[in-house]
């Protein structure tokens, strides 16, 4: 073997190329398996207009958990329950500091 050649170039060139390199933020990476549907029922089209003028669309996963009424429900029960939780400040300034102490940040 030449010097300052490397081991594997042979390899590189032939029909042994690599794949494409993944990239994890492209449409066909993020994109869900099934597609979401359109709202069925009252609910469900309420719900949807809501998330529309909250978020400017209807996010990906709540489309897809339409398909079940029960499991739409139950997302729905879920994030509003979500959006009542609270959390004390002085417990969230204790969990900035243990956080910085963590990674070694002085601040």
């Amino acid at each position: 073997m030449p010097a300052g050649r490397p081991l594997f170039a042979d390899l590189r060139r032939g029909c042994h190329k690599s794949p494409a390199p993944f990239v994890p933020w492209t449409k066909e990476a993020i994109m869900a398996r099934i597609q979401g549907i359109k709202p069925r029922g009252l609910y469900q089209r309420a719900i949807y207009r809501f998330m529309k003028r909250w978020l400017g669309r209807v996010p990906e996963p709540l489309r897809i958990a339409a398909y079940s009424k029960r499991l739409f429900k139950a997302r729905m029960g879920m994030e509003q329950a979500l959006q009542k939780l609270t959390v004390p400040s002085g417990l969230v300034s204790l969990a900035g500091l243990r956080a910085a102490m963590q990674i070694g940040c002085p601040f």
